[in-house]
């Protein structure tokens, strides 16, 4: 599959079932782990390829309200680019949870780049993997899952020598005076840096977003998004504004040699 860059159109994408794109679907690095649940691997087969799509565009409708999903599959050009880390309810066989794992040895394009400048931090010589497209089923989000992705995540950039983790965390809310309520919480805790002048494209900044009155308390940070700052991740900048998403997305970076204590003794990095 998909372990070469190729040229592919978002129309040919969202007008084509996927099946008459690929041939064979063969993943950059296999990943296999099973627990008495659920077993977490990288996509190697179509079907799981096609899950994974419609697991996307199910959660994106449903959480987020997202109407430019075509069809009944969430499917993009970096899908072809990358390695999906799913999770696989063994009672029932079905994809419950997926991660895109976009890794600079492989690809040279990020999602991320579509909605930030951040020319600085992706030409600088370090191994980059990207985490994108995060969709948990909702009977199925509890912390022995949002582990077992952990697992998959780290055991991922180890084989790929990764020094840093990076993505979009979203914060579903449409409210510019609560993204910066949360922006300025997120400086308050030490959470915020602004290493590599990283900021939103002109399309999703927000227009004197340091001039906005502050709403009395800041939107609840998902679990993923926390996950991500217990772990020692640091925000890059301001967030991006995602009108067909309906939330504001900030980039997060993490170092792997800068991982909390805990996160390294559990996941054993």
């Amino acid at each position: 599959m998909m372990m070469q860059e190729q040229s592919f159109s978002t129309q040919m994408l969202l007008t084509r079932p996927p099946l008459k794109i690929l041939r064979r679907i063969e993943p950059f690095l296999p990943i296999h782990i099973q627990n008495s649940r659920y077993t977490l691997k990288t996509v190697d087969q179509v079907s799981e390829f096609q899950e994974v799509l419609k697991l996307r565009a199910e959660i994106f409708s449903k959480d987020y309200g997202v109407t430019s999903i075509a069809s009944t599959m969430d499917i993009d050009e970096i899908d072809f680019l990358c390695d999906h880390l799913i999770i696989i309810d063994q009672l029932t066989d079905r994809v419950v949870g997926t991660y895109r794992l976009v890794c600079s040895q492989f690809s040279s394009r990020f999602y991320s780049e579509s909605e930030f400048e951040m020319e600085p931090f992706i030409q600088s010589p370090h191994i980059k993997l990207e985490l994108g497209r995060a969709c948990i089923s909702h009977a199925h989000r509890k912390g022995a899952v949002l582990s077992l992705l952990w697992r998959g995540i780290i055991q991922y950039a180890i084989k790929t020598k990764a020094e840093y983790l990076f993505g979009c965390s979203s914060v579903q809310t449409t409210s510019f005076s609560e993204a910066r309520s949360l922006y300025l919480s997120l400086e308050k805790e030490g959470f915020l840096s602004h290493q590599w002048n990283i900021q939103p494209h002109s399309d999703y900044r927000i227009p004197n977003f340091d001039q906005i009155d502050p709403a009395l308390s800041p939107p609840p940070l998902p679990s993923l998004f926390r996950s991500y700052l217990n772990a020692g991740s640091k925000v890059l900048g301001e967030p991006a504004f995602d009108p067909d998403f309906h939330c504001f997305d900030f980039l997060t970076v993490l170092k792997l040699t800068d991982i909390t204590a805990n996160y390294e003794k559990r996941y054993q990095v």
